[in-house]
């Protein structure tokens, strides 16, 4: 007959017992210890802070002095010495103004970002990655905005931990992954102004940005890219603000209605859904589009962007810009496959690896009026 369970129990001897006990309650001690290892969770920082409201223990209470612009200080103690802060601010872009963010540390000061606006005027998102070694000894995490209202709606504080992960030989820097959000590289968070990336080829794959900054676009900007030859197939890519999250955004090529864009709808506990309204979402989503190459064509193409309107958009009268929602794009840009690689200035097509732009490609100057003149054209390099 098999042993039941009491009867094997039964068999052990009672020496041994007692180790076994010790093994448990070692695992148990072992466990703890490594839950109190972890960081601490996000801490989300909403304006105006009550002043009853309670604070983890890494954060001090927030102040806000009276100064002559809007200031907001967070005392911040790491929790971790080699713990990384993730900040990410929700806010109104006021026309002209600045938001400046500094660390003042034991020892000194340090500017993280001299103008975290991105120049659109209206609700943005940004994040900004401080390291371990700036954090070290503790300090105050400082905001001041060039106004006398801070235009701060709110906070989020994420303690984040560095971890071995499996990643592309291409990747050339530290990729940092949130609890929601996208995984970016740690360049796109370091306070500046992000620039458009270069012109480039791969194989027969050429991509080129059609705009260099952030842009608002409901005043019915027109964008203009020259095609030396019609591409095989092409895809446009971007990021939006502003756009409703049940409305798609109309792609126009040469004033056609070629279709549309649906951006990605974030993580429903995402902290950019500010308010009671779930339609609503502060911040940039991306969204990518098949372009049907029949619409393309050698020369200067034109291109345009709506919140589902029938008609191609056109300037908006002076009336009409206190109605209307704003919109904004950035990074915006066209891959287009050719199906013979494009040819370097020796005549031989370029390897598999990512080539720069010949030095003559030009980058758009920006939107042209919704008119027949179009901007300094994009260059595709002829294939």
């Amino acid at each position: 007959m098999q042993p039941t369970a009491s009867s094997f129990m039964a068999v052990i001897p009672s020496y041994v017992r007692p180790l076994t006990w010790c093994a448990v309650l070692l695992a148990l001690f072992i466990g703890t210890l490594l839950q109190a290892s972890d960081l601490p969770p996000a801490f989300i920082i909403s304006l105006p802070f009550q002043a009853n409201e309670a604070t983890p223990v890494w954060l001090g209470h927030p102040e806000t002095p009276q100064t002559t612009f809007a200031t907001l200080n967070l005392p911040i103690q790491a929790p971790d010495p080699t713990a990384s802060l993730l900040v990410t601010v929700f806010f109104q872009e006021k026309e002209g103004g600045f938001l400046r963010i500094t660390w003042q540390g034991a020892q000194a000061a340090q500017l993280l970002s001299d103008n975290f606006y991105e120049g659109i005027g209206m609700n943005n998102q940004r994040s900004l990655l401080i390291s371990p070694e700036t954090l070290a000894g503790g300090g105050v995490l400082n905001f001041q905005c060039g106004d006398t209202a801070l235009g701060i709606q709110r906070i989020k504080l994420e303690w984040l931990e560095a971890k071995n992960d499996l990643g592309s030989a291409q990747v050339h820097d530290v990729l940092v992954t949130p609890e929601t959000g996208p995984t970016q590289p740690a360049q796109n968070l370091n306070g500046q102004p992000k620039p458009s990336d270069p012109a480039a080829w791969k194989d027969q794959v050429v991509t080129v940005p059609i705009t260099e900054l952030p842009q608002r676009i409901e005043q019915g900007v027109e964008f203009s890219v020259q095609l030396d030859n019609v591409p095989s197939s092409g895809r446009l890519v971007l990021k939006e603000a502003g756009l409703s999250l049940s409305k798609h955004l109309i792609v126009w090529i040469n004033q056609k209605n070629v279709g549309t864009v649906t951006p990605v709808v974030p993580d429903l506990s995402d902290a950019g859904y500010l308010t009671d309204d779930v339609d609503t979402y502060v911040g940039w989503r991306e969204g990518s589009f098949y372009v049907p190459v029949t619409f393309l064509k050698v020369g200067a193409n034109t291109v345009q962007f709506s919140s589902e309107d029938n008609v191609p958009p056109t300037q908006t009268a002076a009336s009409d810009l206190a109605t209307t929602p704003p919109l904004a794009v950035k990074n915006v840009a066209f891959q287009l496959n050719y199906l013979t690689p494009p040819l370097q200035d020796n005549g031989v097509a370029p390897s598999s690896q990512t080539n720069a732009a010949p030095a003559d490609t030009a980058l758009p100057t920006g939107p042209v009026e919704a008119s027949p003149s179009p901007s300094t054209p994009t260059e595709i390099p002829a294939p």
